[in-house]
């Protein structure tokens, strides 16, 4: 007890110490190039339950009011066409809106540790030489992680939102108990030893300065608190050739505001009837295949992290329409979607982490009602030495999901115009619905 409470009582006045200072001294080359491997890999790890929603999202949305009847006429003397304005809405649920984080921490393992260092055992046990300094900073920050969350000395975020979801979430960096911990972990067994004894004094002081500077509160992404997601869609088909449809569907870049940025897409399809082959047809029957491809920018954040998704969805559906005459018309249909989606996320440092490690200056605005210091920290101006972070990193993460879509639908046609509206449901309830021409 007493020694939690002396842990304690060190951790206030560590982190007190830490935020009286407006601005921190510059970081070493050492610990700038720590923190951007610490960002990628926590990006790496939580890119994809941070970042998909909304490209699931986007996607789902605009992948149904593929049809609003099943009948296709098998022979027509003509050529007819029909043209739709489909309007789309999405409705997030709660499971999109938030996902637990994951931190880069490894467990020590000396066939790993001889990567990044060469040891010998005669005619003293120790190391001959370091294979690769920045490695062995970068996989001990991670064992000594490890360890302080083995240990209960620090507890990582259970949760934190998506880009859908909302509030922010912190990564806090007890640095002064990893910088206890270089000193007498890990053991390697072959030696017998701790790692820190056996390193140079050289060796020693860039790793515990590289701990020392590394930022205390790491940022996650916010998210933005989206209910809805919109889409309008324009659509055309012809028809008909033994009893078969060709749908396109096309929407250039249009921006769909700071949450979700640019989208577009095109699509085609291909409806044929099968209650055509009935000797009485009580129903209407057809199958359909459509193709779409789809991209997605955006630029997100204060960094202007720069977001860029590109999918390809197949849909396979089946589905039945009855007339009731004078009154409406009733359809339905079960899909099976395949989502094959790319994104390339490329991304600086957090505004936060960049100000931590001197990149960037913050003034003074006061206190707030609770009496904590309001900052504000502002771009970067190279000429004051405050360069930010010039090195943006890139990731690319792959989503392949396949999913089921039951669609219920009515509909209502008015000489050569039909109305209908729509309710899907896959991962997420979607309703859709518009206004048909038939030509």
């Amino acid at each position: 007890m007493k020694k939690f409470l002396i842990i304690g009582i060190f951790l206030i006045i560590y982190s007190g110490s830490v935020y009286s200072e407006l601005n921190y001294p510059r970081a070493s080359d050492y610990t700038i190039s720590l923190a951007r491997m610490f960002s990628k890999e926590i990006f790496e790890l939580n890119g994809l339950p941070y970042m998909n929603p909304l490209v699931e999202a986007v996607n789902s949305t605009s992948n149904s009011g593929f049809y609003n009847q099943a009948y296709i006429p098998k022979d027509v003397s003509k050529p007819y066409f029909k043209i739709s304005v489909n309007g789309m809405m999405g409705f997030i649920g709660d499971g999109q809106k938030t996902y637990t984080p994951k931190i880069p921490r490894a467990e020590f393992d000396a066939t790993e540790l001889q990567k990044y260092v060469e040891l010998q055992m005669l005619p003293t046990p120790g190391i001959k030489t370091i294979k690769d300094t920045a490695g062995l900073l970068a996989y001990a920050f991670k064992v000594y992680l490890n360890q302080a969350i083995v240990g209960g000395s620090m507890t990582p975020p259970t949760t934190a939102p998506t880009i859908l979801g909302k509030g922010q979430s912190r990564i806090f960096i007890p640095t002064y108990v990893l910088d206890s911990l270089v000193q007498t972990y890990p053991v390697i067994p072959l030696l017998n030893k701790p790692l820190w004894s056996l390193l140079s004094d050289s060796m020693k002081a860039t790793i515990s300065n590289a701990i020392k500077q590394f930022p205390t509160v790491y940022t996650l992404p916010d998210g933005a608190d989206l209910q809805r997601i919109y889409a309008v869609v324009p659509q055309f088909e012809i028809g008909s050739i033994y009893g078969t449809e060709l749908m396109l569907r096309i929407i250039p870049p249009v921006d769909w505001g700071p949450t979700i940025g640019k989208f577009a897409f095109w699509g085609i399809g291909l409806k044929h009837s099968i209650s055509q082959y009935f000797p009485e047809r009580w129903f209407d029957l057809a199958f359909q295949i459509v193709y779409q491809g789809t991209n997605l920018k955006n630029i997100v954040g204060v960094t202007q992290a720069t977001l860029e998704a590109n999918g390809t969805i197949w849909n396979f559906n089946l589905h039945a329409s009855k007339q009731f005459e004078g009154i409406l018309d009733v359809y339905g249909g079960l899909s099976y979607d395949i989502f094959n989606i790319n994104t390339n996320y490329q991304f600086t440092l957090p505004v936060e982490v960049q100000w931590q490690l001197g990149l960037l200056e913050a003034i003074d605005l006061g206190k707030d009602s609770l009496g904590q210091p309001l900052r504000r920290i502002l771009p970067a101006d190279p000429s004051r030495g405050y360069t930010g972070d010039t090195q943006p990193q890139n990731v690319v993460l792959s989503l392949q999901d396949k999913r089921f879509k039951v669609t219920l639908g009515l509909a209502k046609q008015i000489s050569n115009f039909r109305f209908f509206v729509e309710y899907n449901y896959s991962k997420m309830h979607l309703l859709a619905g518009g206004i048909q021409i038939i030509l």
